[in-house]
């Protein structure tokens, strides 16, 4: 659902809101933080710089851009249409964005939830229209391989490398999904609504799809627990300098991972108290003929 009202100092400005969210029937704790980074590298790399990121509370969050907004909000579950229960949380995501700046609202939505659905794992994703309501299963069928990322639109030092502009086909789609919405009730719109998703996508540029491609992240998810990692990264310092280093690269290359951590805190300090007292090499043997 798009509304239009005018804005600024000029009645011909017009600004565009539309909202939608990730629906979840079970209870879950949420992180509003790593959230609100994951919205921000999104519009990023959709070539919206993010200007202000603030989370207000514990359930809300808001990120200012040049020409939008976008508000977070991890809201307790009410009825909603398909669903028999009533779930228990909706991550609701909302953008306001000046018209005519760049890509639609609609579009820089499509892409948040396609990025937040992968880490988060909802049970259902609810579109522009409030009647549409995707099972998890519905919404990564109909986007699976389609939902590429593009490249940023601000210019770039390098050489201009050739590729499909998929923005203007992925907003033509939209406005094809929002006709199509209303009437899914009626014979036949089951697979019509899955069509109509599948259609706001198109298949990536195979050389981005290359580029874009990212290591194995091994990040916790929350930020205590990363603070944790680095807490016990700088306490094995102390005793084991060059250890410690080491486990410092692979958390800022892969990401913070505790049981990494705690295993390289284990051996480390089972091979001071073996040096400590000579058995190390007591100790190689006998690994020696366990593994013979």
């Amino acid at each position: 659902m798009v509304t239009e009202k005018p804005i600024g100092a000029t009645m011909t400005d017009t600004i565009q809101k539309v909202q939608a969210g990730l629906v979840f029937l079970g209870t879950k704790s949420f992180d509003i933080a790593a959230i609100t980074c994951g919205i921000a590298d999104t519009l990023d790399r959709l070539g919206e710089r993010v200007d202000e990121r603030r989370c207000v509370s514990d359930t809300q969050a808001i990120l200012c851009a040049r020409h939008l907004v976008c508000r977070v909000r991890i809201a307790e579950g009410h009825p909603l249409p398909r669903l028999d229960d009533t779930p228990a949380h909706i991550v609701e995501l909302r953008v306001e964005k000046q018209a005519g700046a760049g890509a639609t609202a609609e579009t820089l939505i499509a892409y948040l939830l396609t990025t937040l659905q992968a880490s988060l794992a909802p049970d259902y994703v609810q579109w522009t229209d409030p009647r549409a309501v995707l099972t998890r299963a519905e919404f990564r069928a109909a986007v699976a391989n389609t939902a590429a990322m593009p490249a940023p639109m601000r210019p770039k030092p390098a050489a201009p490398r050739p590729r499909r502009n998929r923005l203007p086909d992925v907003e033509a789609a939209y406005a094809q999904l929002r006709a199509k919405m209303p009437g899914f009730g009626k014979g036949g719109a089951e697979e019509a609504r899955i069509d109509a998703l599948r259609a706001a996508f198109r298949d990536p540029d195979p050389a981005e799809a290359t580029a874009m491609a990212q290591p194995d992240d091994i990040r916790e998810p929350t930020a205590p627990l990363r603070l944790s990692v680095w807490m016990m990264t700088v306490t094995l310092g102390l005793f084991a300098l060059p250890v410690a280093v080491a486990l410092a690269i692979i958390n800022l290359l892969r990401g913070e991972n505790m049981r990494l951590a705690a295993h390289t805190t284990a051996l480390t300090g089972m091979f001071m108290v073996l040096a400590t007292h000579g058995q190390i090499a007591q100790a190689a043997q006998l690994v020696g003929v366990l593994g013979g």
